[in-house]
C-alpha cells in the first residue's frame, strides 16, 4: 500500500463518519417531521455540506503520484474532513427529545460556527495543496475556492437573512461548477 493510498483510506473514514453523521441526522429530521419546521437555507446547506464531503474527497486525487509525504501534509489534508465533520455535527440539533424544532431558528444559531469551519476546510484545503504542490492553484478549481470563502465570509460576521439566502444561492451555484471540474474521470 503506498501513502497515497493509506492517506486515501484515512480521510475516506473519516469523512465516511462524518457523511454518516450527516445522514443519520436528516434521517432524524424525516422521523420527527410532524416536530420539525423545515427552513430552505438550512436545507441547502445540508445539501452543501454533502457534496463538499463527496467533492473534497474525490479532489484528492490529483495527490495520487505525489511523493514523499510528510506528517504536515497529511494533517493538512486530513484537517478537511475533520473540520466538515464538525460542520457536520453542527447541522442538525439533536431530535430525540419531544420537542418542536424551528430549523430557521437553529441555522441561525450556528452558521457562523459552521460557515467559519467551512471557511477553514478551504483554508486547510488550499494549504494543502500548497504544501504539496508547491503553489497556489490559479486554475478552474483554484478561482472557485477563493469564491466560495469570499462567500462564506459574510456569514461568519452577519444573521441577516438576505445575506444568507443570497449566500446559499451563490454557493449551490459554485458547487455546481465545482462539480462540472470533477466530471472526468479519475482513473
Amino acid at each position: 500500500m503506498s501513502v497515497f493510498e493509506f492517506l486515501l483510506a484515512l480521510y475516506a473514514i473519516i469523512a465516511g463518519i462524518g457523511v454518516s453523521l450527516l445522514v443519520r441526522s436528516v434521517g432524524q429530521m424525516i422521523e420527527a417531521r410532524d416536530r420539525v419546521q423545515l427552513y430552505w437555507v438550512h436545507t441547502t446547506w445540508l445539501a452543501l455540506i454533502f457534496v463538499v464531503h463527496v467533492v473534497t474527497w474525490f479532489a484528492l486525487w490529483r495527490f495520487h503520484d505525489h511523493s514523499p509525504w510528510t506528517v504536515w501534509q497529511a494533517l493538512l489534508l486530513l484537517a478537511m474532513p475533520i473540520l466538515l465533520y464538525l460542520v457536520s455535527h453542527l447541522a442538525v440539533p439533536e431530535l430525540e427529545d419531544e420537542a418542536v424544532h424551528d430549523m430557521r431558528e437553529y441555522y441561525f444559531r450556528q452558521c457562523g460556527w459552521i460557515q467559519g469551519l467551512m471557511l477553514g476546510v478551504i483554508v486547510s484545503g488550499t494549504a494543502a495543496q500548497i504544501g504539496i504542490e508547491g503553489s497556489p492553484d490559479a486554475s478552474g478549481p483554484g478561482v472557485l475556492r477563493v469564491a466560495a470563502a469570499l462567500a462564506l465570509l459574510p456569514g461568519v460576521f452577519t444573521r441577516r437573512p438576505m445575506i444568507h439566502a443570497t449566500q446559499a444561492v451563490l454557493l449551490l451555484t459554485i458547487v455546481a461548477l465545482g462539480i462540472s471540474f470533477l466530471s472526468k474521470p479519475i482513473g
